[in-house]
C-alpha cells in the first residue's frame, strides 16, 4: 500500500504508527458520484483523502445543503464525531471525481488515539479547518446575497477540481446552495451578462 502521502501530509507520524495504519487499512477508489458515507449508515470507518475530492452534505427536511469540500490529506470532522459515540451518521460524503481513500478502521483509530499524540493531531487540525469552512458557510448565508454565494461555490469546485470548466447541473448546484434549480437558473443568465460564467452546452464555465 502507498502511503507516502501520510508521511508529506503529516510528518509527525511516527514510523510505527505509518506501518500499523498500512497493516490494518484499506486503500479504495471510488468513481466520481459514489457515496463514501449514506446518511443513515454507521461508521465503520474513517476516510482520509488521498487524491481527488468529496463532498460532504446533509439532507434535512428532503433538502440537502453543502457542509465543506474534503482534498487530499483530509478527513472529515463528522466522521470523528461519530468514531465514539456508534451513532447513525447525521451526513452524507460522496466522490466530486475519481478519488483514492484510505479506510481506517474505526477500533483502530481509537487505539491509535489513545496510543499516538500525533494521530490526535490530525483531528484537532481537521476540526479547526473545517470548524472554519462551516463558520464561512453560515457567514455565506447571512450576510450574503445568493449571487455571491454561488459564485464563491463555482469558483471553489473550480478550484478544486482544477478546471474552469464545469460539469454540473443547475440542479445539483440548486441542491448544495439550499434552492430551487429555477432560481439558480435566473441567478446564472444575470452572471452570464456579467461574463462571470458562461454556460457552455451542459458545462459551466467559470471565467
Amino acid at each position: 500500500m502507498n502511503t507516502e502521502f501520510l508521511t508529506k501530509c503529516y510528518p509527525n507520524f511516527e514510523k510505527e504508527l505509518i506501518q500499523e495504519i498500512e497493516e490494518h487499512s484499506i486503500l479504495k477508489t471510488f468513481k466520481k458520484g459514489e457515496f463514501i458515507v449514506k446518511q443513515g449508515q454507521y461508521i465503520r470507518f474513517l476516510p482520509i483523502i488521498q487524491n481527488g475530492c468529496v463532498k460532504v452534505f446533509c439532507n434535512e427536511q428532503s433538502i440537502d445543503f453543502l457542509l465543506y469540500f474534503l482534498e487530499s490529506g483530509e478527513s472529515c470532522i463528522y466522521s470523528f464525531a461519530h468514531v465514539n459515540n456508534g451513532e447513525q451518521a447525521n451526513f452524507s460524503a460522496i466522490a466530486e471525481r475519481d478519488s483514492h481513500l484510505l479506510l481506517l478502521p474505526v477500533d483502530k483509530v481509537k487505539f491509535w488515539m489513545k496510543k499516538h499524540p500525533s494521530f490526535s493531531s490530525i483531528i484537532l487540525n481537521n476540526y479547526k479547518k473545517h470548524y472554519n469552512d462551516l463558520l464561512n458557510t453560515t457567514k455565506q448565508i447571512i450576510c450574503y446575497n445568493l449571487d455571491d454565494r454561488l459564485i464563491y461555490y463555482l469558483k471553489t469546485k473550480a478550484k478544486l477540481l482544477g478546471t474552469h470548466l464545469l460539469s454540473i447541473s443547475h440542479q445539483e448546484i440548486a441542491n448544495d446552495l439550499g434552492t430551487s434549480r429555477e432560481v439558480i437558473s435566473r441567478i446564472m443568465k444575470k452572471l452570464s451578462l456579467k461574463e462571470v460564467v458562461k454556460q457552455d452546452g451542459r458545462k459551466i464555465k467559470v471565467l
